[in-house]
């Protein structure tokens, strides 16, 4: 599978897991790469996926496992670079909304505003990795 395949298809199940349409359009994009929210996901996803053709390609059994082993790694790795990436769309998200009342109602941003709090609150960990868990956990 292709890197921007892949990519797009971890954008869409990432934001399909927020209700707001606020949150969910952010976390796409933040996904994507369309904002300045960390490390280029796409380059990530591509190597993950060269690692997964090198471990097809291999003939004998215990090296094309420990290939695929090292792919699963970096697969972990991607989640824990996604949720940080979310973590920081969030945060800005939190930041600005209040100032989108001309394209959204309040009780949209109100919305959006409780679901990010919500998931900040829930991932802790990548809050922390991100260097936001300061001004997300007042």
């Amino acid at each position: 599978m292709q890197a921007r395949k892949r990519l797009n298809e971890l954008a869409h199940k990432r934001a399909n897991a927020f209700d707001t349409t606020i949150c969910h359009n952010n976390v796409y994009e933040a996904v994507q790469g369309h904002h300045d929210h960390g490390v280029d996901l796409e380059r990530y996803v591509s190597v993950a996926e060269d690692v997964y053709d090198l471990s097809a390609d291999e003939d004998l059994e215990d090296r094309r496992l420990d290939i695929f082993g090292a792919a699963e790694e970096i697969n972990d790795h991607i989640d824990d670079v996604v949720d940080e990436a979310i973590v920081a769309a969030l945060a800005d998200l939190l930041e600005v909304v209040d100032d989108w009342d001309v394209i959204w109602s309040d009780d949209e941003i109100s919305d959006a505003k409780a679901e990010a709090r919500d998931w900040l609150q829930g991932h802790r960990e990548a809050a922390k990795r991100a260097g936001v868990w300061d001004e997300v956990s007042n």
